[in-house]
This record gives structure tokens, C-alpha cells and sequence, in this order.
């Protein structure tokens, strides 16, 4: 199985949980209103779409390093360090974790965080 279809199965069965976890509260609650409903919506939406964003923003080899890699501050050569997690929170979407490859310019002491 390839990363899309692993990444897809996943996605697949994380919304089908939330389905479900969702349907039981629901049950549990008749009386409960729409923002009440919305209340308990939100949250889990938010954690299946940042597992969307952190398969997508993987897709493209965003965790590996690059040879070469030139430092904007001074032009130096950069040094890779490896590939650190880091948090990443969006607006509206909420926050996932990515790997991203880190790189350290002994010349000049900067650091980049993802490269490019």
C-alpha cells in the first residue's frame, strides 16, 4: 500500500470514528441543542482535518533533507540536523505535528526550519 492509500485509510477510518463517537453522544443527549451539538462537532473535526493537512504537507518529501542547501542570511553551505517535530497551528483548521527537515549555517548561527 502506498502512502495516498495508507494516508487515505487512515483518514477514513479517523472520520469513522468520529462518526461514530458523535452518533453515541448524541444518543446520550436528545435534548441537546444545535450549538451543543456544534460544541461536540468542532473539536473532532478540527483533529481529523490536521491529520489531513499533516499527511498532505508530507506528501511532497517535506521531512528530507536537501543537499546543498544555501543559508538566505549569508549564502553559506547549511548543515542538516535532522528532522525535528514541530508544532503547527492553523487559524482555522487547529494544530498538528510535522517533521520537517532543520538546517544549521555555521557561519552565520542561523537556523531554518523547514528549508525553502
Amino acid at each position: 500500500m502506498g502512502q495516498r492509500e495508507k494516508a487515505k485509510a487512515e483518514l477514513q477510518q479517523a472520520i469513522g470514528q468520529m462518526y461514530d463517537e458523535l452518533w453515541q453522544w448524541r444518543e446520550a443527549h436528545p435534548q441537546a441543542s444545535f450549538d451543543e451539538i456544534a460544541a461536540q462537532v468542532t473539536p473532532r473535526r478540527r483533529a481529523v482535518v490536521a491529520e489531513m493537512l499533516k499527511a498532505l504537507a508530507g506528501q511532497h518529501g517535506l521531512g528530507q533533507a536537501v543537499e546543498g542547501q544555501i543559508c538566505p542570511e549569508c549564502g553559506g553551505v547549511m548543515e542538516y540536523k535532522g528532522e525535528p517535530k514541530r508544532e503547527v497551528e492553523h487559524y482555522l483548521e487547529g494544530e498538528t505535528e510535522l517533521r520537517r527537515a532543520y538546517y544549521y549555517c555555521p557561519q552565520c548561527e542561523s537556523g531554518l526550519f523547514p528549508p525553502g
